[in-house]
C-alpha cells in the first residue's frame, strides 16, 4: 500500500512539474524535456506487462489531453513501458533483485543512466516524429531529439544524484 501512494505521488508531483512549469519552458524550439518519464521509468519492476502498459497509456493520455495532442505522448509512452521489461531483463539479468521503485539505491549508477538513456532516447523519437510528422525539418526533428532527449537525462539522473 505505501508503494502503491508513493507511486501515485510521484505522477500527481511529476504531472505537475511537467504541465505547469517544464512544458513552459522552450530553447528556441528545441529543447521540451520530459520528465514526467521517469514515472514511468521508475515503475516498479515486478508489474505484471499489461500493467504497465495501461499505466504508460493512461499517463500518456493525461499528457496528450493536457497538451492537445491527440494520442502521440500515449504513443510514446506505451511505446517506453512496452520495451521496459526487455531493457530491464537484458541490462540487469538478475531480475530477482529488482524489487521495489527502479532507483539507483536498486541497481548500480551505470546501469540505471542507460536504462534512463535507452528509454529517453525511444520516447523521444517516437514523440517528436509524431508531433512533426513531416520531412521537411528532418534534421530540426533529429536536434530536437537530441537536444530535448540530452536535457531530460540530465534532469534524471541529477534527481538520482541528489536522492543520494
Amino acid at each position: 500500500m505505501k508503494l502503491l501512494l508513493e507511486n501515485i505521488g510521484r505522477l500527481i508531483v511529476l504531472l505537475l512539474l511537467q504541465l505547469l512549469l517544464i512544458n513552459n519552458l522552450h530553447f528556441m524550439g528545441v529543447c521540451s524535456p520530459c520528465l514526467y518519464i521517469l514515472f514511468l521509468i521508475a515503475l516498479p519492476a515486478e508489474l505484471p506487462n499489461w500493467a504497465e502498459l495501461f499505466i504508460g497509456a493512461f499517463v500518456g493520455m493525461i499528457m496528450d489531453m493536457a497538451c492537445s495532442t491527440p494520442g502521440v505522448h500515449m504513443a510514446a509512452c506505451v511505446a517506453l513501458s512496452y520495451n521496459r521489461p526487455r531493457l530491464l531483463h537484458k541490462i540487469i539479468p538478475d531480475d530477482d533483485r529488482l524489487i521495489g521503485t527502479l532507483s539507483t539505491r536498486i541497481i548500480d549508477m551505470p546501469s540505471f543512466i542507460r536504462i534512463v538513456l535507452t528509454l529517453t532516447l525511444l520516447h523521444h523519437t517516437i514523440l517528436f516524429l509524431l508531433l512533426n510528422f513531416t520531412f521537411h525539418a528532418f534534421w530540426l526533428t533529429v536536434i530536437q531529439i537530441l537536444v530535448s532527449s540530452l536535457v531530460t537525462i540530465l534532469l534524471i539522473v541529477g534527481r538520482e544524484f541528489l536522492r543520494k
